[in-house]
C-alpha cells in the first residue's frame, strides 16, 4: 500500500500527523481530526491551494489533486471553520512569500511585493484599477518566469483562494 503523511491544523479537536492511503479522500482526513465544518481546506501549505466545503471528497492523491487544480505539496492540510478570517490568512501567506524570496530573480522578488501590495489594496478598498487582474497577471508571471520554486508557487494561495473561494472580490 502506498502511504502518504499529512500534518492537519488549524480548526480540528486532534491536530496531528496522520499516515493515510494514498486516494483517501479529504473528508476521511478531516474525519480522523476531528474537523469542524470547514469554510475552507488549505491542500499543500502556503505554496498549496484553498478548496471549497463541495470539494472534500477529493481524493488524496497525486492524480486527484492535478484534478483539482491543486497539489499535495509538503502534505499539510490546515483547516478553516466559519470563524476563520481567510483574509487575514491570505495576507499572511502573501507576507511569508515576500519575506522568504531571497531577491534573485525579478519576477519573485518584486512579484511578490506587488502581490502583498495588490491584497492590500483590495482590502482597503483603496484600488488602483483591476487589482484581481493585476494579480491574475502577477500570478502568471510569477509561475512562468521565476527561477526557482519559491517564485513558481508564491502566488498559488492567494490565486486559489480569489478563484475557488471568492476571497477579496
Amino acid at each position: 500500500l502506498d502511504t502518504r503523511l499529512f500534518c492537519v491544523s488549524g480548526h480540528v479537536e486532534r491536530p496531528g500527523l496522520y499516515e493515510v492511503e494514498l486516494g483517501t479522500p479529504l473528508r476521511d482526513l478531516l474525519e480522523l481530526a476531528g474537523s469542524r465544518p470547514p469554510k475552507a481546506v488549505l491542500l499543500g501549505g502556503a505554496a498549496g491551494s484553498f478548496l471549497r466545503p463541495d470539494q472534500l471528497d477529493l481524493p488524496l492523491s497525486f492524480e486527484g489533486a492535478r484534478a483539482a487544480n491543486a497539489t499535495l505539496g509538503s502534505g499539510v492540510v490546515m483547516v478553516f471553520d466559519e470563524t476563520a478570517d481567510l483574509v487575514g490568512a491570505v495576507l499572511r501567506i502573501a507576507e511569508f512569500f515576500r519575506d522568504e524570496s531571497c531577491g534573485q530573480c525579478v519576477p519573485c522578488r518584486v512579484g511578490t511585493v506587488r502581490q502583498e501590495e495588490a491584497l492590500h489594496r483590495l482590502v482597503s478598498g483603496q484600488t488602483k484599477g483591476d487589482e484581481l487582474e493585476v494579480l491574475a497577471d502577477l500570478t502568471q508571471v510569477m509561475r512562468d518566469a521565476s527561477i526557482c520554486g519559491l517564485g513558481q508557487t508564491a502566488a498559488n494561495a492567494v490565486a486559489s483562494a480569489i478563484e475557488n473561494l471568492g476571497v477579496l472580490q
